[in-house]
């Protein structure tokens, strides 16, 4: 009894909030109706035993028949199935766009509305060399090359500078005319021999612009000269190493030799 006793308990302890769980709460009112009976037939001695009762024996039937309906349901049931969201209806994020570059009419804009303080002290000293090339720098930024040649011109005439003549040069060489590059470094380094900036540019220029190894070696020895210490001196002694196997090779001439 005492086995029949714990079984029946522990199939009352079941979880009742399981999703079937709803199946038990009839079996457990009724168990627990009849356990409390049996518990009392419990205290009597077991020196003195005491048979069941048609009814007791009728109604333990029908409750174990009862638990095994319920615990064999939900052994045997499907299991519910958790939500899911279908992947065709998981939206995928909006590809972000691009950025657009700005046109040359925005690169205009934004140029002239940075130059406009600029301009207006111009006009109290349209002569100011160095307020002339801040004003072409600024051009030249916005790759606005011609405004920028006009303003680098005019400070170059009110007073010729190396850093104006080397800045002057780049804005030549892209709007095409190397030559009018080469003659302007030139000039600033009549200005500013031992200045690096001129000197390796120059070297630069006449060996990829015009392919002339002698003219470039020239440049970039006199480079590593004025600064001994610079960064670029390794890259500029491999470039001369380059140079120097080109010598043999009349200046202007195509080959097919690796370049720099």
């Amino acid at each position: 009894m005492m086995v029949i006793q714990h079984e029946i308990e522990a199939a009352l302890a079941l979880d009742v909030h399981h999703p079937y769980g709803r199946l038990w709460v009839s079996c457990e009112q009724a168990a627990a109706v009849f356990l409390n009976d049996l518990r009392r037939s419990f205290a009597v001695s077991e020196q003195e035993p005491k048979f069941w009762s048609n009814a007791q024996t009728y109604g333990m039937a029908i409750i174990c028949l009862a638990l095994g309906i319920a615990a064999g349901y939900l052994l045997h049931a499907p299991a519910v199935a958790s939500p899911s969201i279908p992947a065709a209806e998981v939206s995928a994020p909006a590809p972000t766009a691009a950025p657009q570059m700005p046109s040359a009419a925005d690169m205009k804009r934004m140029a002239d509305k940075q130059v406009a303080p600029l301009l207006e002290q111009l006009q109290k000293n349209p002569n100011d060399p160095d307020l002339l090339a801040k004003v072409a720098r600024a051009y030249m930024a916005a790759q606005q090359f011609q405004s920028a040649q006009r303003y680098y011109e005019k400070s170059i005439t009110a007073k010729p500078q190396a850093e104006a003549l080397n800045e002057l040069a780049f804005v030549y060489v892209k709007l095409g005319d190397l030559d009018r590059g080469i003659a302007a470094l030139n000039q600033a380094r009549t200005l500013d021999p031992k200045n690096p900036q001129v000197l390796f540019n120059l070297g630069f220029f006449e060996w990829k612009g015009k392919a002339d190894p002698k003219a470039a070696i020239s440049a970039w020895q006199a480079f590593l000269k004025a600064d001994p210490n610079s960064p670029k001196r390794a890259q500029v002694e491999q470039m001369i190493a380059q140079a120097k196997k080109h010598l043999s090779i009349p200046a202007g001439t195509k080959t097919e030799k690796p370049a720099m």
